[in-house]
């Protein structure tokens, strides 16, 4: 029987709802009415994968699967959208050397600890937990906007002065997570890098790498990759952050799901810490416990004091 390319199958909206369902469930991603096709052409490498020809034997085949997740996880990877780029709407870095590090300076001068945490939520491929770090490094030693200064001959990309960085970088999506933790990219995707930052932050390919870059260990080495599926109960996370990027994710969930989500971030912030969104997110619904900065920047509202529930106070009278 002659078997038809696994790209050419059609997905009917009994299967659409099936594997729709499925993907809502474990990751908390919705896809809307008129998806099928797109999800058909994304699911099809895995009918190719198993030489299946239907959906509806691929559905039964992930249902009985005992295989730790595995498959699972290849679907999750292949619905994953992953577009980013370094420095993407630069003036959110720009935000963090202007005034996320000078605030963190001056409160060290007051005696606050050295160090500055943030997460990159759905991280990607690994640019922009990468351009975090590179933003936080260049404030620290120069004070200036990223590139505006050259290293000297022979200077440390190391944190100054005992500063500790860590940008904690997570991911649902295992083969993006793997990309992101070589810091290995084309040589393209710095095009938009100033020349002055290229040399000072990235390594150029020579031989069978050449049309390569490569993240220069000093910024490796300040990001710490994590696969994280903001649906589990529990994430992998230890300790407050100073900000917390979550940028371009929100319109792959329903509104309950995007306020279950950003409410359980802000309880992972520092008290006045930032949660930094894309350009066309809107989130005013939040602004019970954030303060918009900006369109996409979000700072956390002091908590306020409980009112006084004890024994009633006397006033001293005057004397």
């Amino acid at each position: 029987m002659p078997t038809l390319e696994a790209s050419l199958v059609v997905m009917d909206v009994r299967e659409f709802k099936t594997f729709r369902e499925l993907i809502h469930r474990k990751t908390g991603i919705w896809l809307r009415d008129g998806k099928q096709a797109m999800l058909a052409g994304r699911l099809s490498k895995r009918l190719r994968h198993h030489g299946m020809t239907d959906f509806a034997t691929y559905a039964a085949y992930v249902a009985r699967a005992q295989d730790d997740g595995k498959e699972l996880a290849e679907i999750i990877n292949c619905v994953t959208t992953n577009k980013t780029s370094f420095f993407r709407e630069m003036h959110h870095f720009e935000f963090l050397m202007r005034t996320l590090v000078p605030e963190l300076m001056a409160g060290a001068a007051l005696g606050r600890a050295r160090s500055i945490r943030i997460w990159s939520a759905a991280c990607s491929t690994g640019e922009e937990p990468y351009s975090i770090a590179i933003s936080l490094l260049e404030a620290l030693k120069t004070g200036h906007v990223p590139g505006s200064v050259a290293p000297s001959p022979g200077q440390s990309l190391s944190p100054p002065g005992g500063w500790q960085i860590e940008v904690v970088a997570s991911d649902i999506d295992t083969v993006v997570l793997a990309t992101a933790a070589q810091g290995i990219y084309d040589r393209e995707s710095l095009e938009d890098v100033p020349p002055v930052m290229q040399n000072k932050y990235f390594l150029r390919g020579k031989g069978n790498m050449i049309g390569q870059v490569r993240v220069k260990k000093e910024v490796a080495q300040l990001v710490k990759f994590k696969r994280i599926n903001l649906m589990d109960p529990r994430w992998a996370l230890e300790g407050k952050f100073d900000a917390i990027f979550f940028r371009n994710a929100l319109i792959y969930f329903n509104r309950e799901t995007q306020e279950a989500f950003l409410r359980r971030m802000l309880g992972y912030l520092n008290s006045r810490g930032y949660l930094i969104l894309g350009h066309s997110e809107h989130v005013p619904w939040l602004n019970d416990s954030v303060e918009a900065l900006s369109n996409t920047i979000h700072q956390l509202r002091a908590q306020k004091r409980p009112p006084y529930t004890g024994p009633e106070r006397r006033r001293r009278p005057r004397q």
